[in-house]
């Protein structure tokens, strides 16, 4: 049986998009080269983009479903949109993947490989980056709050994954339902799924034998710091930290991490601890933020 045949039928490729064009059809030409585009199903979950990224896609790629969004899907509702399409198509694994993530030829079909093998596994490929020669591994894996990430070879059992490539089986949704895209829209819904997977008895795991490259700006967390410079106004910087959509911060988000991860009690304990370290240096940052002189010696330029 081809590879064509054999996994166009039963894995889904899921990837959100928003405003990117360039970006997203890099993703797409990638796939294509690597003969991932005729060997899956291809899912790109727009979300309401204005830049022509779903007219390019249906001109350049008519084989791709699109499915709309008008804007408030963000990473998790996006997620969560193209796993019930896959579901209802009869989809055997679905496959989280960013279009800023390329995985290496034979990285795609190698997940579905290793899930087929191992039945009841979520897998991740080590994510890379490249500069001057030298190779980054980025954390995609965790355990507790340590981040982790695997050698070549390796296969790291973890509690939760980063959303830039993911595969699962179908079995995942049946057993917990799909991503919860109103408790965590755009940060934290990655690993707090594959962290409730693993809590429902799937393994998760990352293999280092498979490989994805980052491509564009790869960051670590923003500090809180980060959101400073001089003369931002108090109110900007608490709406941009504590309720922005895209801020690790956003406090709806992070209380609801606290309470699924540590229950009532314990979460509420930390969450409130966090709450007020994070007020502190809100306000440090925001003094620091009326003086030029202390902005410049201080903060980010």
């Amino acid at each position: 049986m081809s590879y064509s045949h054999s996994f166009q039928k039963s894995a889904f490729i899921i990837i959100p998009v928003y405003n990117r064009k360039e970006i997203t059809l890099t993703c797409i030409k990638h796939l294509d080269e690597c003969d991932d585009l005729s060997c899956f199903q291809i899912v790109v979950v727009d979300d309401g983009s204005t830049d022509g990224t779903r007219e390019a896609l249906a001109d350049l790629y008519p084989q791709v479903k699109v499915l709309p969004g008008d804007g408030n899907l963000w990473w998790t509702g996006a997620m969560a949109r193209g796993m019930e399409y896959a579901c209802k198509q009869g989809a055997e694994f679905v496959i989280w993947l960013n279009d800023d993530c390329l995985p290496k030829e034979g990285t795609l079909k190698g997940l579905v490989e290793f899930m087929r093998i191992h039945p009841s596994t979520l897998v991740a490929p080590s994510c890379i980056t490249l500069s001057e020669g030298e190779v980054t591994r980025h954390h995609n894996g965790c355990c507790g709050r340590q981040g982790l990430a695997a050698e070549v070879g390796e296969v790291v059992d973890v509690e939760g994954l980063a959303g830039w490539c993911v595969g699962m089986p179908i079995a995942v949704i049946e057993a917990i339902g799909l991503p919860d895209a109103k408790k965590f829209p755009h940060y934290s819904g990655d690993d707090m799924y594959t962290y409730k997977a693993s809590q429902n008895g799937f393994r998760v795991c990352l293999n280092g034998t498979l490989e994805a490259s980052l491509v564009g700006p790869v960051h670590d967390q923003l500090s809180i710091r980060d959101y400073f410079k001089y003369g931002i106004a108090p109110g900007k910087t608490l709406k941009a930290i504590f309720w922005n959509y895209k801020s690790p911060y956003r406090l709806p988000t992070q209380f609801f991490y606290f309470m699924e991860k540590y229950g009532y009690f314990i979460g509420t304990l930390l969450f409130t601890l966090k709450l007020i370290s994070w007020l502190s240096l809100w306000l440090k940052y925001q003094f620091l933020s009326f003086s030029p002189y202390l902005a410049k010696r201080y903060l980010p330029n």
